[in-house]
């Protein structure tokens, strides 16, 4: 049974009332109804158009590092830009952290929040301390999925349309709440990051075949 994201959508939002009431997260603020002029596109049957907030909590969990000086400490320079890989990271001691940071949890996906259009994010593969330039996320539906969207054009395109700080862009939590996601289906997300991984191995495949034929034609030059 594939359901709908209409169905799943209703089930997060039961999820996250009763976290709301063990208090593990907070309520949020009602936002108004997702217009179409927001809709950057189209939908297939069964998907449904949702807020960021309505899919993601921004779990901001600001402390000072003093505590956490072994942990890895992961700032946007550790994320390649537009890929979502993780580069090397070093310790919060390494890296003589002073200010305040957020903590984070292995599995949460860490976005920054300072100039979007490099478009980093990452899902952690550890816990740790990072920027207070970035965000950790909890994601209600498949994290892959999530993560892979906000990679896109598309989502990095309605982030800098409501930032007006044009020398150093950053957005806020407030204007990433409202940015709208295409929901599809459970099982359809899974299908989607199955594809898009198998595409991207493709990819890196082409790329290091590309490379070696320059090499064999500068040696045969």
């Amino acid at each position: 049974e594939e359901g709908t994201a209409k169905e799943l959508i209703k089930q997060i939002k039961a999820e996250k009332e009763k976290l709301i009431a063990e208090k593990k997260i907070k309520k949020q603020k009602e936002l108004p109804p997702i217009t179409d002029e927001e809709k950057p596109f189209d939908l297939p049957q069964g998907w449904e158009w949702c807020r960021f907030i309505d899919v993601i909590e921004i779990a901001s969990n600001l402390v000072m590092p003093d505590e956490y000086l072994e942990s890895i400490h992961l700032a946007p320079d550790n994320i390649e830009k537009s890929t979502g890989k993780l580069l090397p990271c070093n310790t919060v001691f390494d890296d003589d952290v002073k200010s305040y940071n957020h903590l984070f949890f292995e599995g949460q996906i860490v976005y920054s929040k300072i100039r979007p259009a490099l478009r980093k994010a990452v899902i952690a593969p550890f816990c740790g301390l990072c920027s207070a330039d970035m965000y950790p996320l909890n994601v209600f539906c498949n994290t892959q999925y999530i993560h892979k969207y906000l990679l896109t054009n598309t989502f990095t395109g309605q982030v800098l349309s409501s930032d007006n700080r044009v020398k150093m862009p950053k957005t806020n939590q407030n204007e990433l709440s409202k940015v709208v996601i295409p929901l599809p289906p459970l099982a359809e997300q899974q299908r989607i990051v199955d594809k898009v991984d198998k595409l991207m191995t493709l990819c890196d495949e082409l790329e290091k075949e590309v490379n070696s034929a320059k090499k064999y034609a500068s040696q045969l030059m």
